[in-house]
This record gives structure tokens, C-alpha cells and sequence, in this order.
């Protein structure tokens, strides 16, 4: 597929002229980037949101009203740079964060998709901390998508005029600072624009090399980007490859070469991608997490979504908490808007709708590329606002069960609509007179029209929010339905900026169509104005979303974090988990503060039994099941303060809010709103035991661990095909501590001493790819007590060790090198062959 080229406007340049048009243009992409994050760059200040620290303890202790936090932002503080905090560390420790210590999670953090331990991102906190390291990050992501996408425009065919504005809108639009902080949607996105220039160049050269190249992107986009976005790029390579088989082209490609190129640049990514992506696979495999039919709920955007095209904040403004709650009981997410400035929609609509415009006897036909783009355009709307036509069917495909969140689709949709507004940037300089007066006329319509909807709005507005009120307490469909109206109709009475601000822009971009078709302007004058409003636009929009703060106030030193710090090792149990609480804590004045949620404790390697958003092996899942029901699949928490089996997981510690009840155990400290108490049945971490009772069944496992007469400090519960011999070997209640002596990430040392056989017990999460070996020899590592480490010690002194080295990255990693290698020595044969044959041409 040779996509023809739509840049019959663009002004011819000279090899020097075309580099310094793209040098500025490159530049002043960035200068704009800076000038929107300038205090980040000048004043060191973070994009990680200090206000969802605020309403929490111990951090919030001080922070006075939090009732307006924004909801949406709990997932950057509490999972994306909490493991910031944690692979920084690592790094910087000269280890890699393949386990996590800190949650009795016990999986290799990294492998739950979002992580991306090799991302070349985390070059950055070798040089900054962790607030300040990330937001640089996320900005030089965004960054690098705009120079990206600015060379894919140019490479086929966009002017330099065009591929600013595509690259300002890709770069600007409101999905994207929606998503800027969200830790691998950028890094993920800013791969695509030269994904498909290889996919392009492949077909325009009928060359498999290219497809390599193309391949070997992919693969960038796994490491740098967030995995379950990959289903939707891998879409667009196939489409791409698709619509060329299917549509055409000049070297007759045909449907099983584009396959081939296809297989060849999805097998090259993932492939090389293989230690990013296999690990997660192996620990679904080992999870529960699944989508099952009774938690089939999902995240999509309406059709009349569409009017965000033109007012922003019609269905809510970002991350307010009052519309989460209204328009997410619908599975609405209300916050994904389809804004790119009115400013683009001009270019965009002309380049659409082109063939209306022009005057000719002819028939016009829209080129094939504009018709592809086109197509990914209506794809990715109909995939977000289609969804409960169809998301029911994808709990029989297990890949399509990450489209649950099918906003994610945006990513799509903000590069299609980036590339449609530039090449109809060149659509709008190439028109005559007509063209520009038909246009000039569509556009003053369609203002007026909306104009006068807005004011037939805000009337009805008035009247009806006077005869829709309603108690708080008021529940039942009419009464959500009249709160929805309620708040929908408020942005009108009287109309917000929200709505004034557009209204004047969609007044200007007309005066400026009709200007340049009657001559008053010329089309420079033209262009520069229509850049100015893009810019000052988005910029309007964009502030919204990422306001910065002081970093030094980002997980900072509290009193009970130091305090827990300087006390014996022990894990700390934090309850109420309050889980629940996150939505609701503007409902009322009077609520409390919540604590600490999961994974919160990771910048401070504090340990703890919790984590939220992760990948938990189904058989730690089971255990806490024992304690209480965990409903939730992708966290475990807890609102219960005393148990056994908390007992038995070494929890020495309990944390909890002061205004709660005193758990059982011995006090320690009051401080910034919470209670700490000691655990005093909490076993060690490691211990010796002298009794095994084998089990072959996980089942029977649980059965054994709830049954009443199981007693933890006398017997393990082993998970093993037979019984091994010498299994009793102490007395009864002669659990044994062990002692720790060496602890890393991936490796830790135990030493213990006992007069006869016994087992060594870990209560630690078991998981395959742990390797242990007792005083230098292997041994064999069994699950113990259901969701624990062991190993069978004989009697005396031994040195036990423990090593994570899971097969899977091994084997993933071999993987990776050798089609990396191999993808180079093709590229590298490809281009001497090429090379070779122009030199005989010439």
C-alpha cells in the first residue's frame, strides 16, 4: 500500500530549508512542553498529586480538609510510584526488582504488566529522586511521542505546518494529559508513530526488513509501555497491513505477503519482548485473577460522549469525585473526554469531508491513507461507546478480557485523530476560493447551531434544576436519574467556562475561515493564528489535569514511619483497610481519614501483608480467605485486627486508626491520628518445627489449616505427592526460631540449629522459581502451610539459602537476544544489500 501523498499544498524546500523548518518545528515542540510543565523544570516541583496523600494517615495527619481529593488519582500514588520507590531502590542497590520483600504478595513484582523493570525511564533516578525522576519521565515520554509523530507525518508525506499541528494535537489533547502521569500509557504511545513508519516503509518497499525494524519497535513499546494497552497497538499494526492487502498498492502486495510482514513484526516484538511479557503470563497462570460472568462490569464512554469534542466538561470536569460516583454506577467513565481543541477540528473536518467541499464534475475519492486513518478513527469510537453490545462475549477470550476498560481504545483514537487533523491541515492549503467559501459556511452554521442549543440548554436548565430537587438520603433510579440531571444542568445555571471558552473559540476559528476565503488574510497569517488558538486551547484544557506540587511532601518522614523502622523485624498488619472508603470520603465532613492504603508502605520498606492492584498467587489469595473474605481479585486487605493465621504470617505489628478499637496486644506509640501495637503471638519469620502433615491436595490443605485442632507451633501443613520419612523429629511445642542472617530482593540466608530432623518453615510466599540449597547442597523447597516456603532439615547446625532465579526469565531472556540478534544481522544484510545494488545502478 503506497498511500499517496496529501501535501500537494506543502511549499517546496531545499535539503538545508526542510531541515531548519523541522529543526524549529521540533524545537518548538519542546519549548511548548516546558512551558507547560515549567515548574517542573524550574522549581523541581512533581506531577505525583499530593492531595491523595492528604486525606490519608499518617501523611494527612495535618493537611486540614481533604474532601475534594481526586479519587482518580489514587492509582499513581498508590501503585505506580510506590513501585518507583521500590525499583529505584533496587537499582540503586545493584539488584534487580524481581521480588518484592515488602508485601506478602510474593511474586516478582515486575511481572504484573505495569512495572516495567526495564524501562530506560528509570535511568532517571540515578540522577534525581523519585517525585521529581518521575515526572521527568513521564514529560520526556510525551516529549519524545511529539517528535515522533512529528517524523511520521513528515515521512509520509505531511508538511512541516501539518506536522506541527498533528505532533501539538497528539501531544496536547486532553486524553493525553489525562493519562500523562499514568506510568507506561506514554511510554507505550510515543512507540507507535515509528511502529507504523517501518509497517509503511515495508509496504511501500515490499521489504521484510523494514518489518523487522517494525518488530523490534514493538518490542520497545512492551518495555517502555503498559501491557494490557498492547492489544490495541498490535490492532493497529494489523489493520495497517490489512487495509494494504485489501485496498491496493502500487507493488501489488499481496494478501499472503502482508500476512507474512504481519506474523514477522508481531513475532520480532513480542519475541524480544519475551522477558517483559512471559512472566505475567506464567503468574496469571498461577493466579485467580480472572474475569468471571458475575464481575463482568466495565468502563466505556456513551455516543453522546461526542459533544466533548466541543465542551470538555459537559459530562464532569477531571477527577471530580461527585461525577465519578454518578456516571461510574453506569460503567461511564466520565473523565475520558475526546478533546483536541477546536482549533483542530477545522483541518480535521475539512480533510474529512473534503469531497463535499470541492467543486469539480468529477468525483473526488479520499486517498487510502487518509481513508485507513479514518478507519482506526471510527474503530476505536465505536469500540469505546459500543460496549455493552459486545464486552459480554469477551469472558470466552481470554486475551479480549483486558477490554473490560475499553476507554483504553483512546490510545487509538487520539493517534488517528492527530493524523486526520494534519493531513487536513494540507487538505486546507491546498483549497480554492469555493472550497474555503463552502467551508467558511458550514462552520458558521454549525456555530450558530450550537449556539443556540446552548442557550435552549441553559433555559431548560433554570427551570428544570428548580423542579428536580431532592433530599441526600433519596435513593431509587428516579432519584440517580434526578441527581444526573442535577448535575449536569449546573455547569449551565450560569453557563461555565467550560462552555464560554469554546463557544469563542468555534466564534474565532470562523471569522478566520472567512477571512482567508475572501482574501483579508493570507494563509500564513492564517496558519499562525489557527496554531495560537490550538496552543492557547489545549494549554486552557491541559492545566487541569496535572498540577504540580512539592515533591519534598511525597511520601515524606512521619513519626510512625520512622518509628516502625527503628523496631525488631516484624511484619505490620494496617487495618481497616478502608478500601471502600476511597470513594466515599467527601460524602460527609465527619469522616475520618483513611490509613495507609496497600502498597503505600513500599517507599519506606516497610513490611506488610497487603498489596493493591497485584498479581497474587491463588494460593496466598486462599490463606487470607481464611482470616476473611477477599471479594476483591486484584487486592488483599483486611478490616480484622486478630488472628491465627495473621499470627502465623509473622504480622508483630498492628497499625490502626486512634479513634478505632484497641486491638489485643501491647501498646507502643500514638502519633499523626493512629495507634501501634505489638503482636504478641506473632511467629517468627522463620522458624523450625518438628511435625509434617502431608497432604497432596490444596483443598484438604485449607481444610486442615480451619480445622481447630491444627496447631501451628506443633505441626506444617506440606503440600507433597507422598510422605517423607523422618517427619516427626522435635517435641511437641518446640518451635525453634530461626534467624535470618543475609536478606536481598532475590536471595536470603537463614541459619538454624536443632538437636534432631525437623522442617524449616518460611513464612514467606511460595513461589516457582525459588531455589534453595542447605549449607552449599540443593535441596527441594515444598509449600508449606498452604502458602509458605520450606525446606526438610536434618539434625545440627545449617546454613540455608534461598535464591529467586525463576526459569521463566531465563528461558524469556535467551528468547530476546537470540531474535534480537538475529533481527540486527537481518537488518544489517538488508542495507548492505541495498547499498551493494545502488552502487551498480550508479
Amino acid at each position: 500500500m503506497t498511500m499517496s501523498s496529501t501535501s500537494s499544498a506543502a511549499p517546496s524546500l531545499n535539503a538545508d530549508q526542510g531541515a531548519r523548518v523541522h529543526a524549529i518545528n521540533i524545537a518548538l515542540i519542546v519549548v511548548a512542553l516546558v512551558a507547560m510543565f515549567w515548574r517542573v523544570f524550574f522549581l523541581g516541583e512533581t506531577l505525583i498529586d499530593l492531595r491523595t496523600l492528604n486525606n490519608q494517615l499518617p501523611w494527612g495527619a495535618q493537611a486540614g480538609d481533604s474532601r475534594d481529593y481526586p479519587y482518580d488519582r489514587r492509582d499513581l500514588t498508590d501503585m505506580y510510584v510506590t513501585r518507583e520507590y521500590f525499583a529505584a531502590q533496587a537499582y540503586r542497590d545493584g539488584e534487580l526488582p524481581l521480588w518484592n520483600p515488602y508485601t506478602m504478595a510474593g511474586h516478582p513484582i515486575y511481572a504484573d504488566g505495569v512495572t516495567r523493570i526495564f524501562s530506560p525511564s528509570l535511568l532517571l533516578y540515578k540522577f534525581f529522586d523519585v517525585p521529581l525522576g518521575y515526572s521527568l519521565a513521564r514529560i520526556m515520554e510525551l516529549m519524545l511521542g511529539g517528535i515522533f509523530m512529528y517524523i511520521f507525518l513528515i515521512a509520509i508525506g505531511a508538511s512541516p505546518r501539518a506536522g506541527l499541528m498533528g505532533s501539538l494535537v497528539f501531544v496536547f489533547s486532553a486524553h493525553s494529559m489525562l493519562h500523562l502521569s499514568g506510568l507506561g500509557w506514554w511510554g507505550g504511545l510515543m512507540w507507535l508513530p515509528l511502529i507504523l513508519l517501518f509497517v509503511e516503509r515495508a509496504i511501500k518497499r515490499n521489504r521484510l526488513t523494514d518489518s523487522v525494524a517494525a518488530g523490534i519497535l514493538l518490542a520497545a513499546q512492551f518495555y517502555c509501555g503498559y501491557t494490557p494497552n498492547e492489544i490495541y497497538y498490535v490492532g493497529a499494526i494489523a489493520l495497517y497491513y490489512a487495509f494494504a492487502a485489501l485496498r491496493g498498492n502500487d507493488n501489488r502486495l499481496s494478501y499472503g505477503r502482508a500476512l507474512a510482514m504481519l506474523l514477522l513484526t508481531v513475532g520480532v516484538g513480542f519475541a524480544i519482548a519475551a522477558p517483559e511479557w512471559m512472566p505475567v503470563a506464567e503468574l496469571l497462570r498461577q493466579s485467580n485473577r480472572r474475569i468471571v460472568p458475575t464481575e463482568i462490569g466495565y468502563i466505556y464512554l456513551p455516543p453522546w460522549y461526542l459533544a466533548t469534542f466541543i465542551f470538555p466538561h459537559l459530562f464532569g470536569s477531571a477527577y471530580d469525585a461527585t461525577a465519578l460516583r454518578i456516571f461510574t454506577a453506569v460503567g461511564v467513565s466520565h473523565d475520558h473526554i475526546l478533546y483536541i481543541g477546536v482549533a483542530a477540528l477545522a483541518p480535521l473536518l475539512f480533510g474529512l469531508f473534503y469531497p463535499k467541499f470541492v467543486q469539480t464534475g468529477e468525483k473526488v475519492r479520499r486517498d487510502q491513507r487518509e481513508s485507513f486513518f479514518l478507519m482506526l478513527l471510527g474503530i476505536s469510537l465505536v469500540a469505546m461507546m459500543a460496549a455493552p453490545l459486545y464486552v459480554y462475549l469477551t469472558r470466552f477470550v481470554p486475551v479480549l478480557q483486558t477490554i473490560r476498560v475499553i476507554v483504553r481504545a483512546g490510545v487509538l483514537f487520539i493517534f488517528a485523530a492527530s493524523v486526520l487533523a494534519a493531513l487536513g491541515v494540507d487538505r486546507l492549503f491546498a483549497a480554492n476560493r469555493d472550497a474555503l467559501a463552502k467551508l467558511a459556511t458550514w462552520w458558521k452554521r454549525g456555530t450558530g447551531t450550537i449556539f443556540i442549543l446552548v442557550v435552549l440548554t441553559t433555559t431548560a436548565a433554570y427551570g428544570l434544576r428548580s423542579a428536580s430537587r431532592i433530599s441526600a438520603d433519596s435513593h431509587g433510579v428516579a432519584a440517580f436519574a434526578r441527581r444526573a440531571v442535577d448535575y449536569f444542568f449546573k455547569q449551565f445555571t450560569p453557563p461555565n467556562a467550560a462552555l464560554l471558552i469554546p463557544l469563542a473559540l468555534l466564534i474565532m476559528t470562523a471569522f478566520l475561515i472567512a477571512a482567508l476565503s475572501k482574501d483579508r488574510i493570507t494563509p500564513r497569517v492564517f496558519y499562525c493564528a489557527l496554531l495560537v488558538l490550538l496552543v492557547g486551547d489545549l494549554f486552557w484544557k491541559s492545566a487541569e489535569f496535572n498540577p504540580t506540587f512539592n515533591g519534598s511532601k511525597i511520601f515524606p518522614k512521619t513519626e510512625m514511619t520512622e518509628l516502625i523502622k527503628g523496631l525488631p523485624a516484624g511484619r505490620v498488619l494496617i487495618t481497616p483497610s478502608d478500601l471502600d472508603l476511597n470513594r466515599k470520603v467527601e460524602e460527609s465532613e465527619s469522616r475520618e481519614k483513611i490509613i495507609a492504603p496497600p502498597n503505600t508502605m513500599l517507599p519506606y520498606k516497610i513490611p506488610v501483608i497487603t498489596g493493591k492492584d497485584q498479581l497474587f498467587p491463588k494460593w496466598y489469595r486462599d490463606y487470607c480467605s481464611l482470616i476473611e473474605p477477599q471479594s476483591n481479585l486484584s487486592h488483599v486487605a483486611f478490616d480484622q485486627s486478630a488472628s491465627r493465621y495473621f499470627d502465623l504470617l509473622n504480622v508483630r505489628y498492628v497499625l490502626t486508626h486512634d479513634s478505632k478499637p484497641a486491638p489485643n496486644g501491647r501498646f507502643i506509640a500514638r502519633a499523626e491520628g493512629l495507634l501501634l501495637y505489638e503482636n504478641p503471638n506473632a511467629f517468627p519469620r522463620a522458624f523450625v518445627i518438628g511435625n509434617a502433615i502431608f497432604t497432596g491436595d490444596e483443598k484438604e490443605s485449607l481444610g486442615l489449616l480451619r480445622s481447630p485442632g491444627f496447631d501451628p507451633k506443633t505441626s506444617a501443613i506440606v503440600l507433597a505427592s507422598r510422605s517423607l520419612d523422618g517427619s516427626p523429629g522435635l517435641a511437641p511445642s518446640t518451635m525453634i526460631p530461626a534467624h535470618i542472617i543475609e536478606e536481598h530482593r532475590n536471595s536470603l540466608k537463614v541459619e538454624s540449629e536443632t538437636e534432631t530432623d525437623g522442617w524449616l518453615v518460611i513464612s514467606d510466599t511460595y513461589y516457582p522459581g525459588w531455589k534453595a540449597s542447605i549449607d552449599g547442597q540443593p535441596t527441594e523447597i515444598y509449600r508449606a502451610n498452604h502458602t509458605m516456603r520450606a525446606v526438610k532439615l536434618a539434625a545440627g547446625r545449617h546454613m540455608v539459602s534461598f535464591v529467586f532465579a525463576p526459569p521463566i526469565l531465563r528461558i524469556a531472556s535467551y528468547i530476546a537476544l537470540v531474535v534480537l540478534a538475529a533481527s540486527v544481522l537481518i537488518i544489517a544484510a538488508g542495507w548492505f544489500m541495498n547499498r551493494r545494488s545502488r552502487l551498480k545502478r550508479e
